[in-house]
């Protein structure tokens, strides 16, 4: 059974037509329905068009299918082509049925071709005209008769559009009609990623950043005082207020007089905590930048995994061993532990006073792209769990439980609605890196804009436009949310940090198992960065199918 796109025709014979088309053409067929268009022409006018069924044969190409209701119809001396009416009399035909299918072949091939962004057009492509209750007493001499179904021909569909498609040559163009192609011109003859939705401008972003700011600071100023026991481990999802109650415990201590260390595994997110925080930026620190600190004389590995988890974390241990009570902390706040090795936490942990020592480590297994050590409540003795979302828009946070399928995040109650994340099809890297230029206009101000992708810049779709729509594109992490900026970064490498609005590129249906660049642990964390507003794009229709009927 054929995939039907478009809407049921009103004409009794179309709608004939299209049920056939339905049950007889196999399934990875697509018959479109009632195509129309209005473009300008070269003379720089605009025409319209509409043809009756457009369908699309992977592995062969496009056929346009005008359908005609007449039991009657001639071509008379004249060489005009005619119908009888109901009454029996005759009615001219102008433009003739091969004429308007011929006419209509050409402008949706033209359209394509420039729509897709192909010099030629991707396959074969053919017209025929229907008369599902006519009979032919004779084929027209000037027209081949592959070019016309009649009522004889309503059980042989498939063979009929094959035959006319076959008929035309392009055999080398036939093998590009791939099903990717097919989704692409689909794409283009439904208008699929056209739609008219409220302008969401900055000051929008600015309005939902200002609502979530003032609900975290109210919901966890109370559990401040929670926070005062020696051992706790706090687990919760993303966007749940970790950081900041980590950052909170971190400045009580400091204020206290006492010192205190904040380590995190994440490079970037240590520094975006500096310049967040600069009154506490010496205490807060990545767990490679600490260790490789204590271990100036260390002997770098070319295995940089077994190195950073393993050999460096061991030599910190026995030179954190050898340090006296006064040259160790008294708090060590741990950030993100799900990432950390059981060596580096050995480590770690060596660092602290024996005696009144206080240690807080926050983790969400969620989060754990690196697949080591799940540590989350390593040298605790309490641990207290975090259950709302209070990062996330309602919108955002709503979406994000649908892609990842697992047990629903709810939102904090009284966080602001949001608008829906979008996911678009961009089949071309062109159409991506305009939209993603384009997005990043609509939502700049406050809060900063970030473009994720799974990839470096090197190999993701922004690699050749760093400028447009007058902003520039960064890897300084110190730019994100200056004027003109829009911050470029792996998925990954954004872990632990936010932004106003997040712009995922380069996205497809994550798919686990080692190696695998785009797990949905990736996924997981990319839709947790933005406080206000999120955009999916994706040169692949199946994934965009994928994320929007998740997301309902």
């Amino acid at each position: 059974m054929a995939r039907i796109l478009g809407p049921v025709p009103v004409n009794r014979w179309e709608r004939e037509l299209l049920t056939q088309l339905k049950l007889q053409l196999p399934n990875d067929w697509v018959v479109i329905s009632n195509v129309i268009w209005a473009q300008k022409r070269e003379d720089g006018f605009v025409s319209d068009g509409q043809s009756d069924f457009v369908v699309l044969v992977p592995g062969s190409g496009m056929a346009i299918v005008e359908v005609k209701g007449s039991r009657e119809i001639w071509i008379d001396d004249d060489g005009k082509w005619y119908r009888s009416d109901p009454e029996g009399d005759r009615v001219l035909v102008s433009p003739s049925p091969p004429e308007q299918a011929m006419g209509n072949m050409h402008q949706l091939v033209s359209i394509i071709k420039q729509r897709g962004g192909w010099a030629k057009f991707p396959g074969r492509y053919t017209w025929l005209v229907a008369y599902p209750n006519g009979v032919a007493n004779q084929v027209p001499v000037l027209f081949d008769a592959s070019t016309l179904i009649t009522s004889r021909h309503m059980r042989g569909l498939a063979a009929c559009i094959r035959n006319s498609l076959a008929l035309r040559g392009f055999e080398a163009r036939a093998g590009l009609f791939s099903q990717e192609v097919v989704a692409t011109v689909g794409d283009i003859l439904t208008s699929r990623p056209f739609a008219v939705t409220k302008a969401d401008s900055s000051l929008d972003v600015q309005v939902a950043l200002q609502d979530i700011e003032t609900l975290t600071r109210q919901q966890f100023a109370a559990l401040r005082g929670v926070f005062e026991l020696p051992r706790v481990a706090v687990t919760g999802p993303a966007g749940s207020g970790k950081t900041l109650l980590a950052i909170w415990r971190l400045q009580a201590v400091l204020e206290s007089g006492r010192r205190a260390l904040f380590v995190c595994y994440n490079t970037k997110l240590a520094q975006a905590l500096q310049k967040r925080h600069p009154v506490e930026a010496g205490s807060i620190v990545s767990i490679d930048k600490l260790f490789s600190d204590m271990c100036p004389k260390s002997r770098f590995e070319i295995d940089k995994s077994v190195y950073f988890r393993e050999t460096l974390p061991c030599e910190a241990l026995d030179i954190a061993a050898s340090y006296s009570e006064n040259e160790k902390f008294d708090a060590i706040i741990v950030d993100e532990g799900q990432d950390f090795s059981e060596f580096q936490l050995y480590a770690l942990h060596e660092l602290l006073r024996s005696d009144e020592g206080e240690w807080v480590i926050f983790s969400d297994k969620r989060q754990n792209l690196f697949q080591m050590y799940m540590g989350e409540t390593f040298g605790a003795e309490v641990v207290f769990n975090l259950y709302h979302n209070c990062r996330n828009t309602q919108q955002v946070n709503r979406a994000t439980n649908g892609y990842i399928g697992a047990l629903p995040v709810d939102p904090m109650p009284g966080m602001p609605a949001g608008e829906q994340p979008l996911v678009l099809h961009c089949p071309s890297r062109e159409s991506m890196v305009n939209k993603a230029w384009e997005l990043s206009k609509q939502w700049s101000g406050s809060g900063g804009v970030v473009i994720l992708s799974p990839f470096t810049l090197e190999k993701s779709s922004m690699a050749l436009s760093i400028k447009g729509h007058g902003l520039d594109l960064t890897l300084e992490l110190s730019e994100l949310g200056a004027p003109g900026k829009v911050y470029f970064s792996t998925i990954r490498s954004f872990k632990g940090i936010e932004a106003a609005a997040i712009i995922l590129i380069d996205a497809d249906k994550p798919v686990q198992g080692e190696g695998s660049r785009f797990r949905k642990e990736d996924l997981y964390v990319a839709c947790t960065r933005p406080t206000a507003r999120m955009a999916i794009l994706s040169k692949n229709i199946t994934s965009v199918d994928w994320f929007l009927g998740r997301s309902v």
